[in-house]
Order: structure tokens, then C-alpha cells, then sequence
């Protein structure tokens, strides 16, 4: 297979704008019940509290809405035959390769807004070295073909699994010879539990 190059579609960039403004206006709401609050006591403080969340909370809109846009430019997903690598970053460029061989689950992800607004997704995917952690790997994010690259990806990993020595291919891919065998090893080891009891 030639290397697949996928990139987040430009919604993408849209949808973490309004995320940021989501946040900014959650922010600026709970600055605005507690020098509310504080009001009832204090009117003086009550402002210059509210003053502050302003001013904090449209610097934080301005630089989040700033670094959006060489964020989204900087994401660039390529598929190879053995790994995925993953191109991100504003200040610092990082290139996260993920082999295959290390590959425990892959899962496509889709929020509300992704679902109702925007129409695309993420593929997640999760490794043996994450295994113990609730996140994943990598994330591949705003696919709006998230379905398309999930194919291309495990058919890939299938591709790379088949091809693997037959000590670690799935029992399910074992031909008759190696068949025999790993029943004779599981018999042994049967016998060996039972003489440690």
C-alpha cells in the first residue's frame, strides 16, 4: 500500500472555536455568580472581581482563538503499511509514530457535536504500552471520513498481524501444524500446574 496522508477537515478548526468560546462564557458565568455574590456584601469588590474575570477571560478567548488556527494547520495524520504517525504542534512540531505491533484497540469517536453540527470524528488509538490508562495513544481528530480511515487503518493492522511469525499471530490464524503444537505445549503446561498443587 502507498502511504495515505489525511488531514482534519477545516470544520474541525471551527468546532474548537466554539469550544474555546463555550469555555470563555462558562468562565465569564461563574465569574459573574460569584462577584454576584460577593456583591451582597461588598458591591466595590464585588466589581473589581468581575472586572478582573473580564479582562482574564477575553485574553484567554484571544489567545485561544489565535493559536486555533496554526494548531489546526499543524495536524497531519499519515497511514503506512506497519505504523500511523501522527504530525502536531505550534511552538514544538511532535511526530508520534505508532507501530502497529504495539497496536491493543482502535476506536472511532464521535461527540455531540461532532454528531449533530459537524459531522465527522475521531479515531482512537489505544496501545499496549496505554493499556492501563484511561487515554488513548494517539487520536486521529476531525476525520470528517473517520469511517473511511478506521477501514484503511485495520485493514492495515490485519494486513501486518497476518504477516507477523506464527508465535505471535492470534490462535484464531494458526495453520494445522502450529495447531498440534500449541495443544501440546497447553497440555504441558496443564501438567506442570498440576504437579505445583
Amino acid at each position: 500500500m502507498a502511504e495515505r496522508e489525511f488531514i482534519p477537515n477545516a470544520k474541525y478548526q471551527i468546532k474548537m472555536m466554539v469550544m474555546i468560546t463555550l469555555i470563555a462564557f462558562l468562565i465569564l458565568l461563574g465569574a459573574g455568580i460569584l462577584s454576584s455574590l460577593i456583591s451582597l456584601d461588598d458591591p466595590g469588590v464585588g466589581l473589581v472581581i468581575m472586572g478582573i474575570a473580564i479582562v482574564g477571560d477575553a485574553l484567554f478567548w484571544v489567545i485561544g482563538m489565535v493559536l486555533s488556527i496554526p494548531y489546526f494547520r499543524s495536524l497531519r495524520y499519515q497511514v503506512l503499511e506497519d505504523e500511523v504517525i501522527v504530525h502536531v504542534g505550534i511552538l514544538t512540531h511532535s511526530v508520534k509514530h505508532v507501530p502497529y505491533r504495539t497496536v491493543t484497540n482502535i476506536t472511532v469517536k464521535r461527540d455531540i457535536f461532532d454528531r449533530w453540527f459537524f459531522n465527522m470524528g475521531s479515531l482512537s488509538i489505544q496501545t499496549a504500552g496505554m493499556s492501563g490508562q484511561s487515554g488513548a495513544e494517539e487520536n486521529l481528530v476531525g476525520l470528517e471520513n473517520v469511517q473511511e480511515v478506521y477501514e484503511i487503518v485495520v485493514t492495515e493492522l490485519r494486513k501486518f498481524r497476518g504477516a507477523m511469525p506464527p508465535t505471535t499471530v492470534q490462535e484464531g490464524t494458526l495453520g494445522n501444524g502450529n495447531k498440534e503444537m500449541l495443544a501440546e505445549v497447553q497440555a504441558i503446561r496443564e501438567l506442570l500446574e498440576k504437579a505445583e498443587d
